[in-house]
């Protein structure tokens, strides 16, 4: 027998604010782990901010979120836990300019893990490859293209192996 699927998110009765202004109300979602959902919209309809909500960057006016069957914390190091089960692809591609492909690919695997250096390239190589950068490793994010940006960026957002992948796309 096998056990029953979970739930990777829930939202309840979700109201999200910005600025004074409600820009969500009554929502409920539910996303089985596992599953392609698709969350679509024209421009300002609040695809965004729901995501904000579900990474725990917008706490909700009222309603609940849950995230791998518990709340989404409030609390900053709570929220950086639940975060490392989070890949998360926004809009601009938030690579750190200063940072090469590969350091930007890293980032997560030094920041969260304990991993011997030779690991964290090894994985860091297997990400690139996945994505057909392995041969900008080295570059810096100024001297790749918009679509190449955005692959390092996806890299870096697969680099933990997340169970959860978040696209925020224009």
């Amino acid at each position: 027998m096998t056990a029953p699927a979970t739930d990777a998110v829930v939202l309840q009765g979700v109201r999200l604010d910005r600025g004074g202004r409600t820009i969500l109300r009554d929502l409920d979602l539910r996303v089985p782990a596992g599953s392609i959902t698709a969350v679509l919209g024209p421009s300002g309809t609040g695809k965004s901010t729901l995501l904000a909500a579900i990474t725990g960057e917008l706490v909700p006016a009222a309603g609940q979120v849950r995230v791998f069957d518990q709340p989404v914390p409030r609390g900053a190091r709570a929220l950086l836990e639940m975060r490392k089960r989070i890949g998360v692809l926004l809009q601009g591609n938030g690579l750190l300019t200063d940072l090469s492909v590969a350091e930007n690919v890293a980032l997560p695997l030094r920041t969260h893990t304990k991993l011997p250096a030779a690991l964290v390239k090894r994985l860091v190589d297997f990400k690139l490859n996945a994505v057909g950068l392995l041969a900008a490793a080295e570059a810096y994010p100024r001297e790749l293209s918009g679509g190449m940006a955005r692959r390092v960026a996806l890299a870096r957002a697969l680099a933990l192996d997340p169970p959860l992948m978040i696209y925020d796309e224009p």
